[in-house]
């Protein structure tokens, strides 16, 4: 184990696994936490104003454009489900990109002159511009349950539920609902917990950042964090329903050299019953910690790292339990002085995500090389290379299905950006 945050850890067991019935503000237990606990409370609003009416629409269809290649070295299944001369990109590896029956993939295209949403029947290969016409939505997430994704547009959140039948003709319907309003600028995308029941959105106002939860079943909106920092990279928790998690901003993801500088702790926790944030761990001066990504196990993936002369890094991907505080290497970058900034991207990682049966974690790096680490023995398999130029493209940001057979990333080597998928071979 590289490090124990002891302290820390016991402060997430007590606060974040620890159910407390009070919902009134709480002073933070541990001095050294920069940040203010304001008027906590939980405000309810009943939205039924927002909620008056739902429109639909049935959506274009477009022919399959996949090409299927074989990599060279691993010899995986490597699809492209998108081949056109556009951006086309999944979407970020947190969030969830496939449809509860992985029927669907959900990814971004400029290819109608300005971003919006589309995806691709995985049975059919066929391609489906999801958005109306005159007014692109933006920041999906598919649900854990039914054919429904949720998406903003214009400081609302909106459910689109889906109708799909590809019998006779692909045919896919699209009723909207809306559901919530955001108050202030939206912060990172929108989350859904584990059982489905409660979205998590944030915004800023002013100098202060919100994190919001919509009841999906009671279409009510309770405020449930007030932040004097800014934050990114709301995710829930895989299993629990009542945690979260969020980054905090501070312009760089690397903590000061200097010791005398104010501590950074990039990702922080959050419990619904609790509503008191904590930071995961304290960065040592100079250390890395970023793109979080929760796991199995509570755990939680991300990159970190102790080494950066200029744009020359380090980046291990490690692991997070946040029961006991233990942090891990599971898959291994590495440094030596004379390595160019070149040389070093090509063997260190900059995202990574856990499958969902908790048997591998997933990383990329500036180079568009995607590998696999083996959850108990750290060993490496690398799926597929050749995906990104250094220096240049769309990052992959390797996320995964909800079955842990396949994982989805932007690959650049086409020429453009396009969405892939990587078959994990089942040999391995």
């Amino acid at each position: 184990m590289e490090r124990s945050a002891f302290r820390v850890s016991l402060l997430i067991n007590q606060i974040v696994f620890a159910p407390w019935p009070s919902l009134g503000a709480r002073e933070t237990p541990d001095s050294e936490m920069k940040y203010k606990l304001i008027k906590y409370g939980i405000q309810l609003c009943s939205l039924a104003a927002c909620t008056a009416f739902a429109t639909s629409w049935e959506c274009e269809i477009l022919p399959p454009e996949q090409r299927i290649e074989y990599d060279a070295q691993s010899g995986a299944k490597i699809i492209f489900v998108t081949t056109r001369k556009a951006a086309d990109t999944n979407l970020y590896f947190h969030d969830r990109c496939f449809l509860w029956d992985n029927k669907m993939l959900l990814f971004l295209s400029d290819r109608f002159g300005r971003p919006e949403i589309m995806a691709c029947l995985l049975e059919t290969g066929e391609l489906v511009r999801l958005n109306p016409q005159d007014e692109p939505a933006a920041h999906p997430l598919a649900s854990l349950k039914g054919d429904r994704l949720y998406v903003t547009r214009e400081k609302r959140i909106y459910q689109w539920q889906l109708e799909i039948s590809t019998k006779s003709k692909t045919v896919v319907k699209i009723t909207e609902e809306k559901l919530a309003d955001i108050p202030g600028e939206q912060k990172s995308g929108l989350a859904e917990n584990s059982d489905a029941t409660l979205l998590a959105f944030a915004y800023s106002i002013d100098d202060d950042d919100y994190i919001d939860l919509y009841d999906i079943k009671s279409a009510h909106v309770r405020t449930i964090a007030r932040l004097d920092f800014r934050i990114d990279h709301l995710q829930f928790h895989r299993q629990r329903p009542d945690v979260l998690s969020f980054s905090r901003s501070y312009g760089s993801d690397w903590a000061p050299l200097d010791a005398n500088e104010p501590r950074h702790a990039r990702f922080w926790f959050l419990s619904l019953n609790s509503r008191l944030p904590v930071p995961a761990f304290y960065q040592v001066p100079g250390e890395l910690a970023t793109h979080e990504c929760w796991w199995v196990n509570d755990q939680i993936t991300f990159i970190g790292g102790h080494h950066r002369v200029g744009d020359r890094e380090e980046g291990h991907v490690k692991v997070l339990d946040i029961r006991t505080g233990d942090i891990r290497i599971i898959g291994a970058g590495a440094w030596w002085e004379e390595g160019t900034a070149s040389q070093l991207a090509q063997v260190n990682w900059w995202h990574a995500s856990g499958s969902p049966d908790g048997k591998w974690v997933a990383a990329d790096n500036w180079h568009g090389i995607i590998a696999l680490f083996n959850a108990k023995t750290t060993e490496k398999k690398i799926l597929t290379t050749g995906h990104r130029i250094y220096g240049g493209g769309a990052h992959p940001h390797v996320g995964w299905d909800l079955q842990g057979e396949m994982v989805e990333f932007t690959s650049n080597k086409l020429g453009n950006p396009d969405v892939c998928i990587g078959v994990v071979p089942k040999e391995w």
